[in-house]
């Protein structure tokens, strides 16, 4: 699936030679490759891109090939990626683990040929092996969902001090406020997820699963549900839509002093009341994308089975049907949709696959 030119008819399926891996990297057989926002945008022509490029960057695959010392990711190695996985290696930034925010990054799916197609090629040094165990090839797709998710990680676990017991308010149902709540939970807190009228059904979803101790509707009941639990407001509040009526609700409830983690991407110029943020002396806090020890604490609270991710795969299409899945998305009928490559995903056979712990 490449986007090769400007307007969002830009896009299109085409052939290409099979990517070949140089040294450090793996070549890697595509299971599935999960539709992000950031996708919308690209194929809208709201962020840069280099062009031609295959997009996706959320992915999970098995190694075919590898080149080189690739740190014991070997074939038939299950794997995902940091989607950053290029940069110049040296900056204060890179030793760090901060890939995202080296001035020299490409990313898979907007720089460099990314995971919605057959084949792609990483760098083994930004790929992270998981355990097929037992595991269904059905179990295994869920692992699309894993950038996403160490997203959250990163700003839940790096970003900010979360105590037990603190009062979080998230606003915002959509996988991303699904996903948060989620990890807000592993750490002890108290979780008030946020929607509108229409999102019922995704804060019952929260409810069934543990991740919500309380689902609001309005902001009325927003308010009624954080000062009846701390009068002095919430100590976290989470704005995961990227809408500014969402972030106005969560600076109305936040408690002086308290924290705020915005994971939504408002996506262009907005107009808002800063001083809001001045008046309480909130500390905002923007979380974008992972280091690599998101990655790391992401899979450790997978394989501990702390983070459920089946609810929220609630499409999947081969690579030939992306406008139908990309229209989903759009159109937020569904949590995540997921491209898989066309015809039936045969494993690598190898004599030994490697187990990780």
């Amino acid at each position: 699936m490449v986007k090769y030119a400007l307007s969002p008819e830009g896009v299109e399926l085409r052939e290409l030679p099979e990517p070949i891996p140089r040294e450090g990297e793996l070549k890697v057989k595509v299971l599935a490759a999960s539709i992000c926002g950031s996708d919308i945008h690209t194929i809208n022509d709201e962020r840069s891109v280099a062009m031609p490029v295959v997009m996706g960057h959320e992915y999970v695959g098995q190694v075919v090939e590898t080149c080189g010392d690739t740190g014991g990711i070997e074939k038939g190695s299950w794997v995902v990626t940091l989607p950053a996985c290029y940069s110049c290696g040296t900056c204060g930034l890179c030793r760090a683990g901060l890939v995202t925010l080296c001035s020299q990054r490409k990313s898979i799916g907007s720089h460099v040929n990314g995971a919605m197609a057959d084949y792609l090629v990483v760098p083994a040094k930004y790929s992270f092996a998981i355990p097929r165990e037992n595991r269904s090839l059905e179990d295994m797709k869920l692992y699309a969902l894993t950038e996403p998710l160490a997203c959250i990680v990163r700003g839940v676990y790096e970003k900010i001090d979360v105590k037990p017991g603190d009062t979080v308010v998230i606003s915002g149902p959509g996988v991303m406020g699904q996903m948060a709540a989620q990890v807000f939970k592993t750490k002890g807190a108290y979780v008030i997820l946020s929607g509108l009228a229409g999102d019922r059904e995704k804060l019952e979803l929260a409810k069934s699963l543990g991740s919500a101790d309380v689902t609001v509707t309005s902001i009325q009941d927003l308010r009624e549900a954080v000062f009846h639990r701390n009068p002095e407001g919430a100590d976290i509040t989470c704005e995961a839509t990227g809408l500014i009526p969402s972030l106005g609700a969560c600076t109305e409830v936040i408690r002086p002093l308290g924290t705020h983690l915005q994971i939504g991407m408002f996506g262009g110029k907005v107009l808002f009341r800063m001083d809001s943020f001045f008046d309480k002396e909130i500390a905002y806090i923007p979380s974008n994308s992972t280091a690599l020890s998101s990655w790391e604490t992401t899979l450790r609270l997978l394989r501990e089975d702390r983070i459920t991710l089946q609810p929220f795969m609630s499409m999947q299409k081969p690579l030939a049907q992306w406008q139908e899945a990309f229209d989903a998305v759009i159109r937020k009928t569904v949590f995540k949709a997921v491209l898989l490559p066309n015809g039936t995903f045969e494993e690598t056979t190898v004599s030994q696959l490697p187990i990780f712990v």
